[in-house]
């Protein structure tokens, strides 16, 4: 099974507003409640066998956590079940937020 990639959070925000990419936010329900990228999954625990279940296995993902280093272990995880095409964001929802 291949991993993940990189990508920076410019590079990830620009592709989500011309692609149809999976965004999916890591970070705690409070943090993802107080704000968080339009159209994101709140992958938690108790959310990751419904993503599973209707995410398609070839669709692009991008995984946000705070600032970039949570989401690779999650990211490697979904290469892990199968998922093809897994990025991690550099720079997190911390940096996504930044970009206008």
């Amino acid at each position: 099974m291949s991993g993940y990639q990189l990508i920076n959070a410019l590079d990830a925000k620009q592709r989500s507003l011309k692609e149809n990419i999976q965004l999916v936010d890591i970070r705690d329900s409070n943090s993802f409640d107080t704000a968080h990228a339009e159209g994101s999954f709140h992958l938690t625990n108790d959310t990751i066998a419904d993503f599973i279940k209707d995410v398609e296995i070839n669709r692009t993902i991008f995984v946000i956590c705070y600032h970039g280093n949570s989401s690779k272990g999650v990211a490697q995880y979904l290469c892990d079940q199968g998922y093809l095409d897994v990025y991690s964001v550099n720079g997190g929802f911390e940096g996504w937020q930044l970009i206008e």
